[in-house]
């Protein structure tokens, strides 16, 4: 018998060659509070139905990981359109991520209702019941194409002509051959927690639980944030009206030299919805300040300055306000939970502070401001007095912009607040989107790298604890903005690749963070990279990869 060495948890266990990885997991399950859903080779996720050939370094991930995570959202939306398929032969199209899951669109020209909602899932359910394998099978990339041409998914068929390699992976479940960007569960058992609420317009929301909110899940209702949604039928709009909805229309933009139009036109879109703002902004007499939040690489620096200048082609007087400014010395700050002096939380601002020199502004007093020293860890008295006159307009931006303890004193009616983040840009075919959060990720990778000099495997890592307070501090205010502004540009992806794929191959096998790069990298790969020469100074895009008139 011929065993291999296999490396868990610092320790060494033998097994015979060719044992799966699923018989493995199943000695180590009382680790975990939840079903074991994917593991890790030498830093590789890797599917449950894996064959163990040689010595490895092993890993283990349930639901509440962000690999395990991302695995099961994956599978889900594999069950839920193959149930779709199998109670009205149409395809669904992913839209966004949201809080609760993933925004959906059923594609038929008929109707659907609630009705129709409770057969798919009992469709799913039974394909869960069932216990149906979820298979990886290696086919050559042109028969892929050809497959997809029959059936006339014609989505994925254009998303795989941009991809050079010679054989891809398809995952199989029952009778549906699909395509998707990253591992699979390998079983349909493993997929007990879900729900499918109908939305309006053929459009679901797919609930599927976050390592947040697990422990609630099957309690959860839907918030349907309507203007989340809104904005997100908003930049479906556009994408339509430019003709380029997938990563295959852009590509053919790019391969042909041509994207000169729509760099301006992306452009030109983003800051007409500043605009918007702008206008209404100016419309409302009672509005004396701008909160402005959003979670990490959203674009604040950019879009605050912007808004600044169109206030201020308004006739209106704006005066920035830092948060930062506020804080607290560090000798007088509450620790964290690792004994450190808290810098996150909102417990490190000087509420009290903050209200009381924002309420005096308001009510015409002329005040001295405090600046933050960070050499120092001390707050000290600014030089500069501040007194507002009735075309003055306060702009506060920072992560706790929206929590109501730093403006209590201040009337709801006196408040405007504007929410940023990137929506998701592009999708690659129906199945398979660029995330909101990994839009913000590629774009957070250039700036560390470029202004900072931070290699990409360290924000790789960061990114986790960023991802932690965003979900804990900044998201759940989301439902508080009155108005929601999508910082993605449609053209943004192509320049981004030119920039962050190098950066991104620089992480090496044996980094524990290899998986999550070569997950990126695999995404790029449908994207052709393009040039930045035409991409403006005041974009969004040059306060990440430079050369931004923007400057701290």
């Amino acid at each position: 018998m011929s065993v291999i060495k296999v490396k868990y948890k610092d320790k060494v266990f033998e097994y015979e060659k060719g044992t799966l990885i699923s018989e493995i997991a199943k000695e180590f399950k009382d680790d975990f509070n939840h079903d074991i859903i994917v593991s890790s080779v030498n830093n590789r996720l890797t599917s449950l139905d894996t064959k163990l050939t040689k010595d490895c370094t092993l890993d283990f991930f349930d639901i509440t990981s962000s690999a395990g995570n991302k695995t099961y959202e994956r599978g889900t939306l594999f069950l839920f359109s193959k149930a779709v398929k199998d109670v009205i032969n149409c395809d669904v199209r992913v839209l966004h991520t949201i809080d609760e899951g993933i925004y959906v669109e059923v594609l038929t020209n008929n109707l659907i209702s609630e009705v129709t909602v409770e057969k798919i899932k009992i469709r799913m359910r039974q394909l869960c019941e069932e216990e149906h394998p979820i298979t990886k099978i290696m086919v050559s990339r042109i028969d892929a194409i050809e497959y997809y041409e029959k059936i006339n998914q014609m989505d994925k068929a254009n998303s795989l002509r941009y991809i050079s390699n010679s054989s891809i992976s398809l995952y199989k479940l029952d009778d549906a051959l699909d395509f998707f960007y990253g591992v699979l569960p390998n079983n349909t058992k493993l997929l007990s927690m879900y729900n499918v609420k109908y939305h309006k317009d053929n459009k679901v929301i797919l609930m599927i639980p976050t390592i947040s909110n697990i422990s609630k899940f099957e309690s959860l209702k839907p918030t349907k944030n309507d203007k989340l949604l809104s904005a997100i039928e908003k930049n479906d709009s556009y994408l339509s009206s430019l003709g380029i909805s997938t990563s295959v229309e852009l590509n053919r933009t790019i391969s042909t030299g041509d994207y000169g139009d729509l760099i301006k036109v992306s452009e030109a879109i983003q800051n007409n919805e500043l605009f918007e703002v702008t206008d209404v902004i100016k419309k409302e007499k009672d509005i004396k300040m701008v909160l402005i939040t959003g979670p990490s690489s959203s674009g604040k620096t950019t879009i605050s300055r912007k808004l600044t200048l169109f206030l201020r082609s308004r006739g209106l007087r704006p005066i920035p306000i830092s948060v930062d400014d506020f804080y607290v010395d560090v000798k007088d700050r509450v620790l964290d939970e690792n004994g450190e002096p808290e810098k996150e939380r909102i417990e490190a601002i000087d509420t009290n502070q903050f209200n009381k020199k924002i309420f005096e502004l308001l009510n015409g007093k002329e005040v001295r401001m405090p600046r933050y020293n960070f050499i120092s860890g001390k707050q000290e008295l600014s030089d500069k007095t501040i007194k507002m006159d009735e075309k003055s307009i306060l702009i506060i931006e920072g992560i706790h912009a929206f929590n109501e303890k730093l403006t209590e004193m201040i009337p709801d009616k006196n408040k405007f607040k504007l929410y940023i983040c990137p929506l998701t840009p592009l999708n690659v075919d129906n199945h398979n989107m660029f995330k909101s959060t990994d839009n913000r990720l590629l774009r957070r990778i250039i700036r560390d790298n470029m202004s900072r000099g931070v290699c990409a495997s360290d924000t790789l890592q960061t990114w986790k604890n960023v991802r932690k307070v965003e979900e804990e501090m900044i998201i759940p205010y989301l439902k508080d903005a009155d108005f929601i502004l999508n910082t993605s540009l449609v053209y943004e992806l192509g320049v981004l690749k030119t920039y962050a794929e190098p950066l991104l191959f620089s992480v090496s096998e044996d980094d524990p963070n290899y998986d999550e790069a070569i997950r990126l990298i695999n995404l790029f790969r449908v994207i052709l990279g393009m040039p930045s020469d035409s991409v403006p100074n005041d974009s969004i895009i040059r306060e990440f990869i430079g050369g931004s008139c923007f400057k701290d």
